[in-house]
């Protein structure tokens, strides 16, 4: 019977009210007893249910099983995971509490518990909690080792920058005088392209932040943090192609940190994306985002909401930008994109420069546009080509995080450089970032 059920919501998934009906169809039914086989495929159910926002049938289903057995683990950890996902440390934590009641040594509790417990301020419980995990005999162990030094780092990390101080940073950013809106940069921008002079918006997010550099202590107390950091995200640009946490492409990484600080106007973590980062508990995500906010800003520069991009198109500022050079410059994955910019604006000219794309979203890009090495073959070809004067030529860059050195590269050689990001696949139909769809250029 539980087969016939585990095969329907399987069957289900991408249907809400179809699988709701299964969860309540297996809730429904008497079952004289649940063997170890039954209990799995009515928790795979209830995985199915909470991935898909059925939160209440989701609890009822992990309860079941719960209840029929004190010591279930795969219940309790998936009802964990369901707190965690919403939020709800303290509950989160208190289910972690009772798989290790039974279980002391559970090496995925013990991880995920640590990470709570330190998000919670019980530093000393999450620790145990990583000290409890056995390493002997095992062959994973340095991988093991790997994620208990990763989670000691995020420890001390979110006690010194705690969720509140964190969102508290952003806030106070969006309040100062010097954040502004996208009514003001479309008209910055094109005064810089008035007067010919040097500008650039560099729009930053995780993967920036997870290069960023704030001097060799805070490298020393994090250092696993962020390597792991580095690792994760490098692996959407570049896959493994590189090692993103060795010289010489971490020493070039680094100088983002400058580039963030010089740009005329930076668009910044807002605080919602924060929150969201410490609800979710994201390792990378709460370091990363933060670190971006502790970066020095010069006092003659400006920040925006890192979503500029998407204001500057949903608001049709950026085709107002753009329909008023006869020319432009582009840096983007897309060898199509050139002659679709030529037949929408007419430019006389585009000073097209072909990057290779994210190869960790190969499977979403064309293979023409994937195609090569961005590092370290392209890159220093790109930087050579743009650093000739540029007198005061737009350039569009969607590039990743070399992206942003070719903006600070664009601006020092007296050009106007706009980071729009993944607004050139939305352009070009390839959906590389949840939400995004097709979007008509002009």
């Amino acid at each position: 019977m539980t087969y016939q059920f585990w095969h329907e919501a399987e069957t289900a998934r991408h249907d809400r009210a179809a699988l709701a009906d299964v969860a309540r169809r297996v809730l429904y039914t008497s079952f004289a007893s649940v063997d170890e086989m039954q209990a799995a495929r009515i928790v795979q159910i209830g995985i199915l249910a909470r991935d898909a926002g059925l939160r209440a049938e989701a609890l009822a289903l992990l309860d079941r099983v719960a209840s029929a057995s004190p010591s279930d683990i795969a219940s309790r950890y998936e009802k964990a995971v369901l707190f965690l996902h919403e939020g709800s440390h303290i509950e989160c934590a208190q289910v972690l509490r009772q798989i290790l009641a039974y279980h002391p040594h559970e090496d995925r509790t013990n991880l995920m518990a640590a990470r709570v417990l330190h998000a919670l301020g019980a530093h000393e419980e999450a620790s145990a909690c990583l000290d409890r995990i056995l390493l002997e005999g095992r062959h994973d162990r340095a991988d093991w080792e790997r994620q208990i030094r990763i989670l000691h780092d995020f420890g001390r990390y979110v006690s010194a920058f705690p969720r509140l101080h964190a969102i508290a940073m952003a806030e106070r950013m969006e309040r100062t005088p010097s954040h502004i809106s996208v009514e003001t940069l479309a008209e910055r921008i094109m005064a810089a392209l008035g007067s010919r002079t040097g500008f650039s918006l560099v729009r930053a997010g995780d993967g920036e932040g997870a290069f960023a550099f704030l001097g060799n202590s805070d490298e020393a107390e994090f250092a696993h943090l962020y390597e792991q950091n580095r690792h994760d995200r490098a692996r959407v640009w570049f896959a493994d192609t590189i090692d993103a946490t060795k010289h010489p492409f971490l020493g070039e990484a680094f100088r983002i940190t400058d580039v963030i600080r010089d740009a005329d106007v930076a668009g910044m973590p807002y605080p919602n994306w924060i929150r969201h980062e410490y609800t979710i508990l994201s390792v990378t995500g709460i370091s990363s985002l933060t670190n971006l906010l502790r970066i020095d800003r010069r006092p003659d520069t400006a920040t925006c909401t890192q979503m500029i991009h998407v204001e500057l198109h949903n608001t049709k500022l950026l085709y107002q930008i753009m329909r008023s050079q006869r020319e432009i410059g582009l840096i983007s994955c897309h060898p199509g994109l050139p002659e679709q910019l030529r037949s929408v604006f007419s430019y006389e000219h585009v000073d097209y420069h072909h990057v290779p794309g994210e190869k960790g979203h190969s499977h979403l890009l064309s293979q023409e546009a994937v195609a090569g090495s961005h590092w370290p073959e392209r890159y220093p070809q790109i930087m050579e080509a743009l650093s000739r004067p540029l007198n005061g030529r737009l350039y569009i860059v969607a590039a990743g995080l070399l992206g942003k050195f070719y903006c600070d590269r664009i601006k020092k050689s007296g050009g106007v450089a706009l980071d729009v990001g993944s607004i050139a696949d939305g352009w070009m139909g390839s959906r590389t970032r949840p939400g995004l769809e097709q979007l008509s250029i002009g």
